[in-house]
């Protein structure tokens, strides 16, 4: 019995050790793969990063052609504010010409009515006192 104990026991031990071979043998293909794996991607690296660098050169160039265009428009903003400025002040001048010119036909309508009644009412005021005169 103690001999068939024996032979079970190290029939078990035999088993979890093969096992263990095999495992470690899968263990060690993985390791290996990750390891060849993991170079590839550092060998890589280096043109990842000067694709990175490209790319970020090409954002930084546009960036500082936004930043021209940007500059442009404002400029020509400011531009265009002083102009808006000029020419509002030349309709306001324009606008009050226009103010006094009709104040002064206006003026001079009430001048020409006045007077054109005055000769009017002179002629009739004549008329009646002759023929008050006369009667």
């Amino acid at each position: 019995m103690k001999q068939g104990l024996v032979r079970i026991v190290s029939v078990v031990l035999a088993a979890v050790f093969f096992a263990g071979l095999t495992n470690a043998s899968r263990a060690e293909a993985g390791y290996f793969d990750d390891f060849f794996k993991g170079v590839k991607v550092l060998s890589e690296l280096p043109n990842d990063i000067n694709e990175i660098k490209e790319n970020y050169q090409v954002t930084l160039d546009k960036l500082e052609q936004a930043q021209g265009t940007l500059e442009a428009y404002r400029q020509q903003n400011e531009e265009l504010m002083a102009s808006n400025r000029e020419l509002a002040a030349t309709v306001s001048a324009l606008t009050e010409a226009q103010e006094v010119r009709d104040a002064k036909a206006r003026k001079t309508r009430i001048m020409l009515i006045t007077g054109a009644a005055l000769l009017a009412g002179y002629f009739i005021l004549l008329r009646v006192i002759r023929v008050v005169l006369r009667r």
